[in-house]
Formats: structure tokens, sequence, C-alpha cells
């Protein structure tokens, strides 16, 4: 139905009506995360260019350099802060990142009930397993690195399968096998002030040792306990300090590089590290760590952590690193159900094995110490740092029973042999806990490590890597479902996945462990009012509720007052308006998510507006936003001018309650919303002038007396 014509006092008031906006109340600001601890003063900074990484260390002192890595360890000047010194390093095109050099914490120890000591071997089928192998120490068999606190090594149960260094004279001062290190005979210390010497200085819990004797406590020798092996070489490589078990990311990265340069095919990390968001996107120098590791053919055995975190959705290193090497390990109860510190991720946390609760309880895992000067030699803890080398311990038993087999084999029979089901089926990868004597018999299965992305739609393309696939071309399915191949190898496979039905899981020849995809549901939305109705102008809050298992959501629109969907710099979940009486104030949104799916809701909230944006309903019209900067010049005026005398305060009052309708149709219609911002056009100027714009604002009423003189009928373009 055509506009009605409105008489010419009222068309007048209207153009003056064009000049009152409302300023939104800004959206509430997102909680800051807490800032994890890294030590002031230096950074760990990677050049492309490993070559020319010494010759360029401008803005600090290089106090290491990573060989194999290779990475920087760098003091910044003087007073420089950490934050500070990471925006100067980027601004080097030859960086390729900067990072804090995090302090690295073991992971701490929670505080349960009680249960049996050492349930936790029956609980992995370890007496089945020793049936068949029970480890061996001797030379030439694989070296397990423990990357901790250090090692009690005159432990009477630890001693007799400690690794000895071969080029090493113990205890003569001299550095006989040149590696810069006095004296490492057990293995290095890293941080500490005797760098040839990894004793365990954990007075709280000895947390080295103890991991040390899970792995590999001698076994069937009378007294005290029996590890997962019986023999086996563990070497200590001491970074973490003292009953905090404290550490630096450098030292955590001078203690894998030594690892590795002395042939560790097996390596125990239960600690854990978390990063800042605020200054990295990850801690790339940890992955590059365990890249390397991977390139030398060793395996990696991480601690998942005990904040009850899901990694599927938040971070924690080196437990979070998805590259083949690596196994992530949630911990279990005695009663085979996830302990509730324990971290977990459906597809990021390999596995599950015993962490047990109540440290220093017949419910947590016992294990050799070296408390009160020796004179207590076994004490439970535990955390999912006790979880990890149940999983490196196995890891050793496979792969002493069978030395020719690869790093991704010896993975690859850890994860088909897990038990799967119970508590843990929809928390990591396999579903499953380890089951020791299976790992050890299962043979050579296909194994999927990972699958990206794991988040998926019907025709997604993604890649599948694992081990044992085979070189010929053979089945994948998902849910039993056949997807279609597009490339295949031994170790990845690229594919497009079917339509989802039932269980989701990847499986490659229609056996050996999988790994599960998720289909998630559309986003849905629902706009909410706070508050839910007013009898006069204020302030509301609209609210997007967001529904949908899964989703990420990567772009937020909204629609204000009837204006068009747009993105709002700094608004995505909640916006704040100030609005009118009388009318509807319509309200709409729509959601992208990281699938290119996109859902609308719209709400039509009654009582405080109508079709402008928070007061600014004919310029907001005109505009498409009420923050474009035209509006802002408008509500400047509003604001200074005519709040500023009663005459102006009534005159607002009564736009508020009579200007919405018009609003309303000029929005909907892109011929007035043109007209509109024509006759806006001299008076925004006329307000950003520095010279007097009486005349200006006349010219603009002119137009509007003209435009009722014409008495032309408005039709809807």
């Amino acid at each position: 139905m055509p506009s009605p014509r409105p008489a010419p006092l009222v068309f007048l008031l209207v153009v003056l009506s064009l000049l009152l906006t409302a300023a939104p109340s800004p959206a509430p600001a997102a909680g800051s995360p807490a800032f994890p601890r890294y030590k002031e003063g230096e950074l760990i900074v990677r050049y492309k260019d490993a070559s020319r990484a010494k010759k360029k260390i401008a803005k600090g002192t290089l106090l290491r350099f990573f060989r194999r890595f290779p990475i920087a360890h760098v003091r910044l000047p003087a007073g420089m802060p950490v934050r500070q010194g990471i925006r100067e390093y980027l601004k080097d095109p030859d960086v390729l990142y900067a990072e804090p050099n995090y302090l690295v914490r073991k992971s701490a120890t929670p505080n349960d009930s009680m249960y049996p000591q050492q349930w936790n071997l029956p609980l992995i089928f370890a007496p089945a397993a020793w049936e068949r192998f029970t480890g061996s120490n001797a030379a030439g068999s694989v070296l397990v690195a423990v990357l901790d606190t250090g090692i009690a090594y005159t432990h009477p149960d630890l001693v007799q399968n400690l690794w000895t260094n071969p080029g090493e004279i113990p205890g003569n001062g001299i550095d006989d096998d040149g590696d810069g290190i006095v004296d490492d005979y057990y293995g290095a210390n890293f941080g500490g002030l005797t760098p040839g010497d990894p004793w365990d200085d954990d007075t709280a819990d000895s947390h080295g040792s103890h991991v040390s004797g899970i792995i590999g406590a001698a076994g069937d020798n009378g007294p005290g306990i029996a590890g997962i092996n019986w023999g086996v070489r563990i070497m200590a490589v001491k970074f973490l300090h003292g009953p905090e078990g404290y550490g630096e990311l450098s030292d955590a990265l001078s203690a894998m590089e030594y690892a590795l340069a002395r042939g560790a095919k097996i390596i125990n990390c239960s600690f854990e590290v978390a990063e800042d968001p605020s200054l990295t996107d990850g801690i790339r120098s940890v992955e590059e760590a365990v890249a390397a590791a991977d390139a030398a053919g060793a395996l990696v055995v991480s601690a998942a952590g005990n904040g009850g975190l899901n990694l599927d959705r938040t971070r924690v290193y080196p437990a979070s690193v998805r590259i083949p090497n690596n196994i992530s390990v949630a911990a279990v109860t005695r009663n085979d159900t996830l302990a509730g510190y324990s971290d977990y991720g459906r597809h990021v946390v390999d596995i599950a094995a015993p962490g047990g609760a109540g440290t220093g309880s017949a419910d947590a895992i016992l294990s050799t110490v070296w408390l009160s000067n020796g004179s207590q030699l076994y004490r439970t803890t535990a955390g999912t740092s006790m979880a990890a080398p149940h999983v490196s311990g196995a890891a050793a038993l496979i792969w002493n029973s069978n030395p020719a087999l690869t790093g991704y084999q010896v993975k690859a029979r850890i994860l088909n042999g897990a038990d799967a089901g119970g508590d843990y089926a929809q928390k990591v990868i396999t579903g499953g806990r380890l089951n020791l004597e299976r790992a050890l018999t299962v043979g050579e299965l296909p194994a999927v490590f990972d699958v990206s992305p794991y988040r998926v739609q019907a025709g997604t393309e993604v890649t599948v890597t694992g081990t044992g696939f085979g070189a010929a071309a053979g089945s994948l399915t998902i849910g039993g479902s056949p997807a279609t191949l597009v490339s295949w190898s031994d170790g990845a496979i690229t594919a497009r996945v079917p339509a989802a039905s039932g269980d989701n899981t990847v499986r490659v020849s229609g056996g050996g462990g999988g790994f599960p995809l998720l289909y998630p549901a559309p986003p849905s939305l629902q706009i909410t009012a706070n508050p839910v109705a007013m009898a006069g102008p204020g302030t509301v809050v609209f609210n997007l509720g967001i529904a949908g298992a899964d989703t990420r959501i990567v772009k937020y629109e909204w629609s204000l007052g009837g204006a068009p969907l747009a993105e709002i710099p700094g608004v995505t979940t909640s916006v704040s308006q100030e609005i009118g009486t009388q009318g509807e104030y319509l309200v709409g949104a729509r959601v992208t998510d990281d699938l290119g799916r996109t859902a609308e809701a719209s709400l039509a909230y009654r009582g405080e507006g109508s079709s402008g944006s928070g007061g600014c309903f004919i310029a907001t019209a005109a505009y498409g936003s009420y923050l474009h900067p035209k509006v802002g010049v408008l509500r400047r005026f509003r604001d200074r001018v005519l709040m500023g005398s009663s005459p102006g305060r009534l005159f607002v009052d009564w736009y508020y309650r009579h200007s919405p309708a018009l609003a309303a149709i000029i929005a909907r219609h892109d011929c007035l919303r043109v007209l509109a911002r024509l006759l806006l056009t001299p008076v925004v100027f006329a307000l950003e002038a520095p010279f007097p714009t009486l005349s200006l604002l006349g010219f603009s009423l002119f137009s509007a007396a003209a435009a009722i003189r014409s008495r032309k009928r408005l039709h809807p373009c």
C-alpha cells in the first residue's frame, strides 16, 4: 500500500528528528584468562633460516641455540617486558615465531578415596603380559628417557635398570665425552647448579623417581615393588626442580635434545605447560621438539593433565600436540572409571591408564620414592603423571620384545589393544584403557592416529593418518559406510565422508583401531532480552543463545532496529541498546559456523523502541547502522545541544514516541533510504564544519519544504 502523505508540519519535524540518535551501551567484556607463569626477560625464538639465527640476535643476548629444532633461547635487554620483546622480534621478517620461556610444572596430584596397593597392575593385565615377557635392560635395548625432577639413582629398586653414560667416568670432574656437561653419568640436569647430576630433589613426592618406578622398578627381586618392565634402561633427564616441580620451557627443550642425542626411543613427559593465548597461538617450540623426536623415530608419551579439562576445546602441552609419535594419556581410578581430575578429549587424548586418586592413600599408584633422606622408599601418588608412565612402560615392553618394530607400530599396538568401553568410551580416541597383555600380543593391524578435520558433514574431504594401511588401496569406512577415496598410502589416506550413520568411527580395511568423527548438528539460535519489557526509555541487553553439538561459530551478524544484517566490531553474542517507548524494536541475528552453515533468529521487542537502533531510528534506517560515522555526528549534537535544554529534551521525548513507524518504512525501501541520506547530508556537513551552520540547516529545511510542495506520492521501491 502506498505510504501516506505527511502533513507539512509533521514532515518538518521528521527532518529535525534525523539529528537524533542514541549511543549503544558497550557489550559486557569477556573475562580475561588467567596468565600462566613464564620467565621474565627471556624468549624462545625460531628463525626461518636457522643458519642466520646466531647472527641476528640484535634485541637481546643468545643464551642457547638448539641445533636439532632449531630454536634460540634469548635474554631480552634489561627492562624489556616479554610482551614487548615478542612484538619486537616479530617485526623481523626472518623470525618464524617468538614465545615466552614458559615455566613448566609437573602434573599436580589430586586427593581422593582409598584403594588396595598396586591395583593398577592387574587392571591393565600386567601379570598375563609377564607370562610372555618381563622386559630387558641389555645393552642395545630400548632406552626410556624420563624428563622430570630427576631420579634417585641409588634407589635399590631402580639402580639396576638405570642407563649410564658409557662415555663418562663418574665423579672425576671431567667432561669425558665432550658433550659440554661434566660427569653426566646417569643423565643430565638442566636449570640446576650441577648439570651432570640428575638427582631427584623433589622432597614432596619424589616425582621423577615415582614415574621411573612405574616404568621399570626391578621385579622378582624380593623386596619392594615391580614396575611394568622388570628389566629396562631408564635415563634421568632432570629439568624440573624442588617440591613444586617447576622448570622452564628452555630447559625442557634442552632435556628433549639431550635425550634424543643419546638415542632415547621413548620419552616420558609427565608434565604440563599452559599457554597464554594473549601472547601465543599454541606453543610451537614444544610442537617442534615433538616433531624432532618423530623424525628420530622416537615416541613421546604425554600426561593429559589434571585440570579436568576437555582438550578438544583447550590446549595443554605436550598432550595437545597432534603429531603421530605423541601418545596422550588420561587417568583412571581403581574402579576403572575416568578420574575426576583427569583431562580428556575424544579427539586429542589417545588412551587412558591407571592414575589413581588420593595421593598417600591406597587408591593411588604405589611406586618408588626417595623421601626423608631415603628413610621412605615407597609411596602412593596419583595423577595423569602416573598414567603416562604406564604407557611408556608398555611401549618399552612391546619394543624390547620385538626390536624390529617402528615407533608407529608400537603405538598402533598400544591403541589397538585398548579395552574399549566403560566410563571413558566418549572421553578418549580409543574409547578405552590400556591392556598390556593385548598390546603385547595384538599383532600388526591398521591404526588410525588422527583425522583432520574431525568435525565434518557429508562430502567433507578428510585426511586420515596412521600406520599399517598397506601400499595398495583398501577400504575406508565411517560408521560402516564406505567413504570415497581420493588418495591412499601406507600412512595417509584422503577421502570424502559419507552421510552420518550411527557410530561415526573411521576404520581402515575393517580392522584395527579407529578414530571418531563428529557430525555436529547445525547451530540454532534464540534471542532473549533483558529486561523482558520496560515501561519507559532505557537500555535493553539482547543476548544470543546458540545451541549445536560441537559447533564453532566463526561469524556473528546483527540486525538492529530493522537495519540489514551486518557484523558489528566487538559484538558477538550480546549487544546493548537504548530504546524509546511505544512500538516494536526489531532485532535479528545470523551466525555462521566453521562448516559454512548459517542460522538466523529474530525478536520483536515491545516497549522501548522501534526500527531505529538504540534511539537512532531514522538516522540508522538511512545509513544502515548505528555505528556509521554520520550517525555519530548526529548523536553528539543530540547529547551536547538538545539534551542540554528543556525544549530539546521535550523534543527528544516526542521523537522517541513518534519516529519509529517512519523509520521502519525507510528501512524497508532503498529509495527512501537514499532520500533520507540526501536530506541528512547537508545537516551532517553543517554540524561537522568549523564555521556557522545556520545557512546549511536552512537549506536542509528548504529542501524538505520543497519536497512537500511537490505533493508527489511515494511508492515502495
